[in-house]
This record gives structure tokens, sequence and C-alpha cells, in this order.
């Protein structure tokens, strides 16, 4: 029986000639990429899944006979008309992030229990599970819907935890900036991935339903590869040769796993700054994500077939833009990560609270103008790899999971915040109440930032260094494995 395993089962190389032969195997010790390439689509197919609904929202229709008295005639109509009312949208948008906001503490439980491979495997096919019973819960109503839209967005708890153990594990040392960066475009490559196929299939003879079996077929695959693949540490990897392990491992300490020191973590300002930069970075992001099309529409006056697409303009920057960031966090010799990563806090949180300052005050007869400052407060933003990311990498080093398993609640928070913020202030779509919402998040994101650059951190926490967890565990300590 050929054995399909790609465990390694013993990490000491007897010969030479064993090594070479095993080296022919191993991606020219590069498999840290693999790695890489396959954990970024498999975030990015989850973050897809929840975006189904948003984009065939508008193709689901129910027809209702309509029967036709006038000049004494009895004809009978079709008549289409949407499925949902506006409050029972927004209840079935905000779902995902609530399920997902309840499901990041138990997974991060779990996944400190029992290792990342095989609950971000689970968790996969549940989501691929749910979005593929969307069309038959659309069928049966509203409340059904409901349910799997919640159960839908359990499959997001996963993402910002996995980041954290891939970066630790898998990334060097010395490219921390570059792994965060191409593991948190799952933002961008989620929506430009969905945006089409849902175009394309709404208006196909296959229907809206398709979107959904493409989408769970194609999340099916993934984690299937995922799982067949993915180790959570190099050491337990076949394919990856003891030169890569070593460049992996380089400045890095050990890499067994530890009890978690919550208390010293909760308790530490530099990681409550990242947390408060955290927050006010997913509030910046959810505000343009859920309200750019709206804003262009209905405040700068550009006609409804032009904002879609304005609105993805910003997604393909900000890809480019982390990717350029990352490596050039990760290059930059010219100052010590501690200065490092609040120069790039700067540019991202500080850049975009300037660029919502901006949009507060270009009037409505620049529309130009507009759209050209929403788009650059949407990729500055890309810098944030190099910035309280990268901080929280450094500083919390191999418990850096737990750090962004908040983040990922944080995450959820703001995009419920953002309807929540907008419709305090907005009423008409007017310029002067999306005035109040852009000084709103120009405080937030302003203040955030000169939190980080007073207590971010770019060296290792004390609670990070052997020995710190000698002895008994610490109360309200996570069990180690």
């Amino acid at each position: 029986m050929v054995n399909l395993s790609i465990s390694r089962k013993h990490l000491d190389v007897d010969s030479e000639d064993q090594q070479q032969k095993s080296d022919q195997l191993q991606f020219a010790h590069k498999t840290r990429f693999i790695i890489l390439i396959i954990c970024t689509l498999c975030l990015s197919i989850a973050q897809s899944d929840t975006l189904t609904l948003n984009f065939t929202i508008i193709c689901m229709t129910e027809k209702s006979d309509n029967i036709s008295l006038a000049s004494g005639s009895n004809e009978t109509h079709l008549l289409e008309k949407e499925m949902f009312t506006p409050n029972e949208k927004n209840l079935l948008f905000s779902l995902v992030a609530i399920g997902a906001m309840v499901a990041v503490y138990p997974i991060m439980f779990l996944i400190q229990r029992f290792g990342s491979r095989s609950i971000c495997f689970w968790m996969g096919m549940f989501s691929a599970l749910t979005t593929g019973l969307i069309p038959w819960m659309v069928s049966l109503g509203f409340y059904p819907l409901a349910i799997m839209r919640f159960l839908q967005g359990t499959g997001l708890s996963t993402g910002f935890t996995l980041i954290g153990i891939v970066t630790r594990q898998w990334s060097m040392q010395v490219q921390n900036a570059f792994y965060i960066a191409v593991l948190t475009c799952f933002f961008q490559i989620g929506p430009i991935f969905t945006m089409p196929i849902a175009g394309a299939l709404c208006t196909s003879s296959w229907g809206w339903p398709a979107v959904y079996y493409v989408h769970a077929a194609v999340t099916f695959g993934l984690f299937v590869l995922f799982y067949y693949f993915y180790r959570e540490s190099p050491l337990r990897h076949a394919m990856v040769s003891v030169k890569e392990i070593e460049k992996i491992q380089r400045n890095k300490g050990s890499a067994q796993k530890q009890a978690v020191p919550v208390l010293a973590i909760i308790r530490d300002p530099a990681i409550i700054c990242v947390w408060i930069s955290a927050i006010a970075n997913f509030m910046g992001i959810q505000v343009t994500m859920q309200f750019s099309p709206t804003y262009l529409n209905r405040v700068m006056g550009f006609p409804v077939e032009m904002t879609g697409t304005f609105s993805a303009i910003p997604q393909v920057f900000t890809f480019i833009l982390k990717l350029i960031a990352g490596y050039s966090a990760d290059k930059m010799a010219c100052c010590t990560p501690q200065t490092s990563v609040k120069i790039f806090n700067t540019l991202a949180l500080g850049g975009m609270s300037l660029t919502f300052l901006g949009l507060a005050f270009i009037p409505t007869s620049m529309p130009i103008a507009g759209l050209i400052m929403l788009i650059l407060s949407c990729s500055i933003i890309g810098f944030n790899c190099g910035a309280f990311f990268r901080s929280a990498a450094i500083y919390a080093a191999q418990h850096y999971h737990f750090i962004m398993g908040v983040n990922s609640f944080l995450n959820c928070l703001a995009s419920l915040l953002a309807p929540v913020i907008v419709n305090i202030f907005v009423v008409d779509d007017t310029w002067d109440e999306w005035w109040s919402v852009w000084i709103v998040h120009f405080f937030v994101l302003f203040l955030a930032n000169i939190t980080f650059l007073i207590f971010g951190k770019g060296v290792a926490a004390e609670w990070t260094k052997p020995g710190y967890n000698q002895g008994a565990n610490k109360v309200g300590d996570v069990p180690k494995v």
C-alpha cells in the first residue's frame, strides 16, 4: 500500500546520502512557502463563503401573481419581489460576525488542546457544509437561513489564530512581517474571488444557488489539501529539510508548546495598546468595506453601476501594498524593530486617520477627489502588517496565536459596530451627516496610533522567556498540550 503520509517520524538524518535523497522532495528548502500559500487560500475561501450572501441576495426574488382588471380584462402577471426586508437583510449579514465572535474562544481552547491542523480542517469542512446548505435554507424561510448564517460565521473563528500559529511556527524570524502581510490578504482575496463568480453565476442558467455549490466545493478541496500537507510545526513535516528547519528556528528559542500566561498578557500595556490599535484598524476597514458604495452613490453622486467597480479597486491596491510593506518591514535595516513598528503603525493608522479627515472636508462638488481619498484610505492601511501585527509577533513570540485570537474577536466586534456608528449619525445620507462619521473614525485611529507610539514594543516580553512558567501553571493560564 502506498504511504501518503508526510509526517516526519524521525528527525535525525542517518547519513548524507539519505539527506540528499530526502531533499529532492523538499521544494528546494522552501516548503514553508507552500504552507504559506495553502493557509492563505484556506483563509480566503472561508472569508469568501461568508460573503456569498452579500453578493447573491439581490438575485433572490420570489414571484407573486398580480391580477389586472384594467379595461375589463382579467390578466395575470408575475411580479418579482425581494425575499427579505431591510431589517432581515441586516440581521443576516450581522449573524456571521456574531457566530464568529461566539466561536473564537472555544476554538482557541480546542486548538491549544488538540492542535491547529485537525481543528482548522474540521472547521473548514463545516464551512463547506453550511455554505452548501444555504440554498435549501433559503427555500425553508428566514429563520432556518438565519441559523445557518450564524453557523457559517463560526468558520471564520480560526482565521487569526491560524495566522498567529503559521507566522510563529513557519516563518523565519526575519520574515514575520511578510508572512503576516500574505496571510492577512485573505481580506482582499475573498471578495476578489467571490465578486466575479457571483456575478457570472447569478445571471447564468444555473442561477444564484450555483454560487454556494461552487464555493462549497472549492472549500472542501482546499481544506482536504490543507489537512494532507499542513503540519503545525516544521519539525513534524517530512518535506522540510534539516537546512530549512535550521533557517526557521534561527533566533526563535524553544519551539515547544507552553502554557499561555493569560494574566500577564492581558495586564501588559504593550499588548493592550496592540489590541487598541487592532480595534481602531478594524473599525476603519469595516466602515469603508461596508459603506463605500453607499457613500459614493448617495453622497458623491456616482451612478450605481460604477460604485461596485470603484469599491473593488481599493482591494487590489491594498493587496499589492501589503506585500510591498511586509517585505520592506522585514528588510528595514536603518532602525531597530521597535522603531520600525512605530513607523509602520503611523503610516497605517495615522495615515488612514488623515484620509478620513480629508474625506470629512471634501465637498460633494469634488467627487473625483472624494473617490481618490477613499481609495487611499482603504489602501494605506496595508502598512499594518509591519505595524501592531508585527509588534505583537515579536513581543508575544510563542504566544502570538493567543494575541491573534483576541484580534479575531475584535474584528467581528468592529464589523458589528460599523453600522451602529453610521446609523447614529446618518439618516438621509447627507454630506453633513457623513462628516460626523469620518471625524469619529479620524479621532479613533489617531488616538490609537498615539497610544501605540507610547507603549508599543519591538522586543520579546519577559513572559516569553524560558523559565517564566516553570512549576505549577499560574491562575488563569491556558493548559499546555
